[in-house]
C-alpha cells in the first residue's frame, strides 16, 4: 500500500510539474523572449566592452551599463499586464532558487561516500536527493522564464546553459523518484554513481552560469 502511494504521490508531482511547464510556454513565449534578447544583448555589450580594458574601465562600464538596463528594464516592465509581471518576476527568482539544488546533490554525495558503511546515513541521504528532485525542476523552469522562451536567437553560453539546467532538472527529479520510491537502494552503488555525476554536472553548469555573468575568461589563471 505504501509503495502505491508513493508511485501516485510521485506521478502526481510529474504531472504537476510538466502541466506547469506547459503553461508557462503556452502563455508567456513572446513577452518572455523579449526579455531574453534584451538580457542577452546587454550581455554581449558587457563582454566586448571589456575587451582589453583596465580594471577600473572595466568597473566603470559594469556601472554605466547595470543603470541603462534598469532604466530600459524599467520602460519595458511598464507596458506589461499583471501575469506578464508576474512571471517576469518570478523569473529573476533563478538566480536565488538554484543555490538550493546546488547545494542539496553534492552534500548528498559527501553523506552517501562518509555514511558508506553506515545505515544511519541512508536516511539525511534520501532526503537530501528528494529535496533536490523536487527543486531542480522549479529551478530550471524559473530559469526559463528569466532567460525567455527563444532557444533559436541564443548565443552558445545561454543556450548551453539553458539545455544542461533543462537536462539537470529532468535527472534530479528522477533521482528524486527513485530515492523516494526505493529507500533501499539509496546506500548503493548506482546511487552513488548517479550522485557522482550530477554533482560534476553541477560544477560544469555553474561555470557556464558564471560565464553568462562574468564572461568566459572568468576562471582564467
Amino acid at each position: 500500500m505504501a509503495t502505491g502511494e508513493s508511485r501516485n504521490a510521485a506521478l502526481r508531482l510529474l504531472a504537476l510539474l510538466f502541466a506547469m511547464l506547459a503553461m508557462i510556454l503556452l502563455g508567456i513565449s513572446s513577452p518572455a523572449a523579449a526579455h531574453g534578447d534584451h538580457k542577452k544583448h546587454s550581455a554581449e555589450a558587457e563582454t566586448v566592452h571589456h575587451a582589453g580594458l583596465p580594471p577600473s574601465a572595466v568597473q566603470a562600464g559594469q556601472a554605466e551599463s547595470m543603470a541603462e538596463m534598469a532604466d530600459e528594464h524599467h520602460e519595458d516592465r511598464s507596458k506589461m499586464s499583471t501575469a506578464e509581471r508576474l512571471l517576469d518576476w518570478l523569473g529573476r527568482l533563478h538566480p536565488i532558487i538554484v543555490h538550493f539544488p546546488i547545494a542539496f546533490f553534492p552534500a548528498a554525495l559527501f553523506t552517501a561516500i562518509v555514511g558508506r558503511r553506515r545505515p544511519a546515513f541512508a536516511a539525511p541521504v534520501r532526503f537530501l536527493v528528494i529535496a533536490g528532485g523536487v527543486i531542480a525542476p522549479v529551478a530550471a523552469m524559473l530559469g526559463w522564464l528569466d532567460a525567455g522562451f527563444d532557444p533559436a536567437s541564443d548565443d552558445w553560453l545561454l543556450q548551453t546553459h539553458r539545455w544542461l539546467g533543462t537536462g539537470f532538472g529532468i535527472v534530479a527529479l528522477l533521482l528524486g523518484i527513485w530515492a523516494w520510491r526505493r529507500p533501499d537502494q539509496v546506500g548503493g552503488k548506482a546511487m552513488l554513481a548517479a550522485l557522482t555525476i550530477v554533482t560534476a554536472a553541477i560544477v560544469v553548469q555553474g561555470w557556464f552560469g558564471g560565464a553568462m555573468v562574468h564572461g568566459a575568461d572568468h576562471m582564467n589563471w
